[in-house]
């Protein structure tokens, strides 16, 4: 039913320092994305990482501690507590941060049946079908340009889910 190779989600690129870092500084996040897509579904290939973070002060602290220990400026301690953040760090790593749309299941919600994974030997939260399926269709809905990507990855989370 999904890609559990020892409950290693397999990802390629240079995002372990990242994880390691946000790992280290307690930052309340879950994969989602094609990576997440990628674990239900052995047959997508993931591209890059996509973290949905919690959108509390408290969290958003933590995130610029640990992106600041990654030499990542220009961020203040509340820059993540808006809800529809899109922060892509792909300057020195493959990957986005991503907080929860208005209109979406909260992170609470999107937290409450995520499974866990492993990325990098490190334990993550890992969002459910049910929950990428909800943030695939409002993608489709607000992102026109990747239109066929989120209607496949739909594809492929609606066949698991049966």
């Amino acid at each position: 039913m999904s890609n559990r190779i020892g409950d290693n989600l397999v990802h390629f690129g240079s995002n372990e320092e990242l994880v390691h870092a946000l790992v280290d500084h307690k930052v309340k996040f879950i994969v989602i994305g094609g990576l997440a897509v990628a674990w239900h579904c052995p047959e997508r290939i993931a591209d890059d990482m996509d973290l949905l973070v919690e959108p509390t002060f408290e969290n958003s602290e933590r995130i610029t501690r640990a992106l600041t220990s990654l030499r990542i400026g220009g961020l203040s301690e509340n820059s993540f507590c808006r809800s529809g953040l899109q922060v892509p760090i792909k300057d020195v790593f493959y990957a986005e941060l991503l907080t929860p749309q208005e209109g979406l299941a909260g992170f609470n919600n999107v937290e409450a049946d995520a499974v866990d994974a492993c990325l990098f030997k490190f334990h993550v939260r890992l969002a459910s079908i049910a929950k990428l399926l909800a943030m695939k269709k409002q993608a489709i809905d607000s992102n026109s340009d990747q239109r066929e990507k989120h209607l496949k990855d739909i594809e492929l989370l609606t066949q698991r889910s049966h």
